[in-house]
């Protein structure tokens, strides 16, 4: 998720529509509409006839959306950059022992921003740049758009998404694992398993032609059918709330989107593929990884293995 599918979340706070209402408010004041001593003949009247005439539809750089061979190259190298940030993860993740209700990793409380130090490392030796990565753990993660902070529990669910940009390139990997360090329980055991099952079926169903619509339908029919609903109110959102996926490339979201709106997918599109599930008080799931779409389905242009339970 380079900010899981990029869509923004229903249930954002009132402080951010607030904010918003008195941004757009300050915006349409006749003092910045039409200042006082602008020439009247060089005041554009609008012409509703045609404002919406000879405007273009889709990405804005079109020649992007469909990545030649030296391009899938590139962000599978930017994937394996993700893929060597996640092994020093799960280094830690190894080295580190429970005390109490801490985790402890060279005597010291283990943070958000020790494994985001971790990662930085790794992929700057990999001769790429990671910013704004996230390592979300407990409540932190049910918020996709969290970087995450401050110390992380045992036997809470820690979603951990990179999104390097090479520097020889200048192309991206993006990929996102969930680990918990600790035993799981049943329930975090089954949400991890429904995530999982929800992105095998996208990957299974992708291939050019398809409406990307229907991937993301099918994984919510997935997740409604095992019975985890998706609902809005002011305290935020819980459970399905993003889109499935998005273009990588140049740019960590590119066209097209995998989501609730129709996009048709099309051959030599990569897109990536990073369902969610996010439960205030159980914990937060996403698992994502990029494809290339092809004639008949997908290649998979991201590899690591999935460790996420770490006694």
């Amino acid at each position: 998720m380079a900010g899981a599918g990029a869509e923004e979340v229903p249930g954002d706070t009132r402080r951010h529509r607030r904010n918003r209402r008195h941004t757009s408010a300050t915006l349409r004041h006749p003092a910045l509409l039409r200042p006082r001593r602008f020439p009247r003949q060089a005041r554009l009247r609008p012409d509703r006839s045609r404002s919406c005439r000879g405007l273009r539809r889709g990405s804005f750089f079109p020649q992007r959306d469909l990545k030649k061979p030296a391009e899938l190259d590139a962000i599978r190298e930017g994937n394996r950059c993700s893929a060597l940030g996640f092994s020093a993860v799960e280094r830690i993740l190894r080295a580190t022992t429970i005390k109490g209700d801490r985790l402890l990793f060279e005597r010291r409380p283990l943070t958000s921003e020790t494994l985001k130090f971790a990662i930085e490392v790794a992929c700057l030796q990999a001769g790429a740049v990671s910013n704004n990565t996230i390592v979300a753990g407990g409540d932190q993660a049910c918020d996709p758009h969290c970087r995450g902070t401050g110390p992380l529990r045992p036997n809470d669910l820690i979603i951990v998404d990179i999104f390097p940009r090479v520097t020889a390139t200048g192309f991206h990997g993006d990929m996102t694992r969930t680990y918990l360090k600790g035993r799981a329980s049943d329930e975090q055991r089954r949400l991890v398993a429904t995530v999982h099952a929800g992105q095998k079926l996208g990957l299974g169903t992708i291939r050019a032609g398809l409406n990307g619509r229907r991937v993301h339908e099918g994984i919510v029919a997935l997740f409604e059918k095992e019975g985890y609903k998706t609902t809005h109110d002011a305290h935020g959102s819980r459970g399905f709330f993003h889109g499935t996926g998005h273009g990588l490339g140049l740019a960590v979201h590119e066209a097209p989107r995998v989501s609730a709106t129709d996009a048709i997918l099309k051959k030599g599109h990569v897109v990536t593929v990073e369902p969610g599930l996010y439960y205030p008080g159980l914990g937060g799931c996403r698992i994502e990884d990029v494809v290339h779409v092809t004639a008949t389905g997908c290649e998979l242009l991201s590899k690591h293995p999935y460790r996420w339970e770490i006694a």
